[in-house]
């Protein structure tokens, strides 16, 4: 359990230093809130809605002078009090102010990355009936999607209302220009190569999207075909390999803007958006890979750039194909696979003949926040 070792007053605010619990970012870490950050959330009903949880303090009317007049420890440094002042008493809990030095929406410090032997010897599925009856199974499945990057539901009736089922018992589908679930064949319903029966390389979904989809459920409902095996390849992976072995390769890949677009004029659509290969939240961490040379836009840079970047380009591409790097399975009605589109890369063989594939997207913030309701769930029940 997180707590705090120390916290005195100091000129700037309260210095303190935590101990234990999960968090890889605040164990061992001593942090200094500033004092005008901790009246700002202080969390007591009168500063904040007991119900919405929005905040009804004035930020913006808080005197620039502020100072704690009492600091005090309780329950083993599990909780910390401050008094202020005007007498207001601000109540904290330690494991709250070390989440508070978190990335938003890093939930776990379990990531996994892995390669082909990796996953093959830690794979992760649950099944339909214990993920549909049991919430415990429910946040184990989320945590495999979360350390792996993606999980099979196994003995899924091949149904598109169980497809949609497993979909709805996480959070909504997303509509996007496809709709909202998925239930197709080879017919070009769309101006996608997925709509096709051709090889698809591996890329992630949503390159022209500012928001891409942060979650992509595949349920193949019916198969008479030869060839079209699924593949998948851990993006992390083949990051934390080109950071070590060709820094300079990396770093351009989280430094240019890659534009990527989808267009249907005959409905009226052409979507554009722009973001680095790998992109990185503010404390460097990666947050997100984003690669799709199908439907990357035209765009030039300063030629010895140009040529750099499409150098590291193509190293990654040549990582996303190394089959040492691939999970490769051909998807059988049954089988329903749920992964992070910002992390995974998936692709698909050539194949001849009959598949009826159906799917959904789901948002990043709404799986993630599935994840982190039923830790709370648990933990008050603890």
């Amino acid at each position: 359990m997180t707590h705090i070792t120390h916290a005195a007053s100091v000129r700037d605010g309260i210095e303190i230093a935590f101990g234990g619990g999960a968090n890889p970012v605040a164990a061992g870490t001593t942090h200094t809130f500033t004092f005008a950050w901790l009246r700002d959330h202080c969390a007591c009903a009168e500063c904040r809605h007991p119900d919405t949880q929005q905040r009804l303090l004035d930020t913006f009317a808080l005197p620039k002078d502020l100072a704690v007049t009492a600091l005090e420890l309780g329950a083993g440094g599990k909780t910390l009090r401050l008094s202020w002042p005007d007498g207001h008493e601000s109540h904290f809990a330690a494991a709250d102010l070390a989440e508070s030095l978190l990335p938003v929406g890093l939930l776990t410090s379990e990531i996994k990355s892995w390669n082909e032997a990796e996953i093959a010897a830690d794979f992760p599925q649950v099944t339909y009936d214990a993920l549909m009856g049991d919430d415990a199974v429910l946040e184990s499945y989320l945590e495999k999607i979360e350390r792996h990057g993606f999980c099979f539901v196994e003995d899924t009736p091949a149904t598109p209302e169980a497809t949609k089922a497993v979909a709805n018992r996480i959070a909504y589908i997303r509509k996007t220009i496809f709709g909202s679930y998925w239930d197709f064949t080879a017919n070009m319903e769309h101006k996608d190569t997925a709509y096709t029966s051709l090889a698809i390389g591996p890329h992630t979904d949503g390159t022209y999207s500012f928001d891409a989809p942060g979650y992509q459920m595949f349920h193949c409902l019916a198969v008479d075909c030869v060839g079209g095996e699924n593949v998948f390849v851990d993006g992390f992976r083949i990051a934390e390999i080109m950071k070590r072995d060709t820094p300079d390769l990396y770093e351009i890949l989280t430094e240019v803007d890659v534009p990527g677009q989808y267009i249907d004029h005959e409905k009226g659509i052409h979507l554009m958006a722009r973001r680095p290969l790998l992109r990185l939240d503010s404390t460097g961490r990666l947050a997100q890979v984003s690669f799709n040379n199908h439907d990357r836009a035209p765009f030039a840079l300063e030629p010895a750039r140009m040529a750099k970047f499409q150098e590291a380009y193509a190293a990654f591409a040549a990582h996303a194909n190394d089959r040492a790097l691939q999970y490769r399975r051909r998807l059988l009605p049954g089988s329903v696979v749920l992964f992070d589109n910002w992390r995974l890369l998936h692709a698909r063989d050539a194949y001849s003949g009959y598949r009826r594939l159906a799917g959904a997207y789901l948002n990043k913030e709404d799986v993630e926040s599935r994840l982190r309701v039923l830790r709370l769930k648990k933990s008050l029940a603890a």
